[in-house]
């Protein structure tokens, strides 16, 4: 890999580093009930920061789905 590259990707992994940082710290200071009001529960903030989370309760998805 370049130089130009690696430093590419290590500017591209800061910027991504600081807005999960960020997002981290505004979901922890939301309490209980701000946070369901967005459809998550405290336990849900790792894998939504992770990026695994996926609601399963759509209202766009045909009924038994």
């Amino acid at each position: 890999m370049s130089a130009r590259g690696w430093l590419s990707d290590w500017a591209r992994h800061l910027k991504e580093a600081g807005r999960r940082r960020r997002a981290r710290a505004e979901l922890r200071a939301m309490n209980d009930l701000e946070l369901r009001d967005i459809g998550l529960g405290r336990s849900d903030i790792p894998s939504v920061l992770s990026g695994r989370f996926a609601r399963v309760d759509r209202l766009d998805a045909p009924p038994g789905h």
